[in-house]
């Protein structure tokens, strides 16, 4: 019986340091990182297409704030380095409106969200499930 109990033990440790060192991470391997009260930061993989930040953003406002559905989730900064680990592509979003938020890089980039686009948690939670085919078709 002993060594079950410490291989939970241990399983548990092991899970709570990987949470305290990266945050959330969706089950697609996007991490989520609170900035502040209002903003959170979806730092992304190399490689990643734009549904990977709103699969972040939505599955976060999700199961980390509680948002239902039809909640709104808001681009409040663009693409760039991450302010909250060493990631070099990084969005940040909010469940307040750009102007209602307080706390954004302001990060314009030439790729991924558009700074004050939005979408319901419903739907960004449904850009987990695209495919990087999807993306060139």
């Amino acid at each position: 019986m002993k060594i079950p109990a410490l291989g939970l033990s241990t399983c548990a440790i092991i899970l709570a340091g990987c949470m305290g060192s990266s945050g959330f991470v969706t089950s697609t391997g996007v991490r989520v990182n609170p900035v502040n009260e209002d903003i959170f930061e979806v730092v992304v993989r190399p490689g990643a297409i734009e549904a990977d930040f709103w699969c972040g953003a939505g599955d976060y406002a999700h199961r980390a704030l509680g948002a239902e559905g039809n909640a709104r989730v808001y681009a409040v900064s663009g693409t760039g380095p991450s302010v909250t680990s060493d990631g070099p592509d990084a969005a940040q979003f909010s469940l307040k409106p750009l102007r209602a938020s307080t706390g954004a890089t302001g990060s314009i980039w030439s790729w991924g969200p558009r700074v004050g686009d939005s979408r319901s948690v419903s739907d960004a939670r449904s850009q987990c499930n695209r495919s990087r085919n999807d993306f060139w078709s």
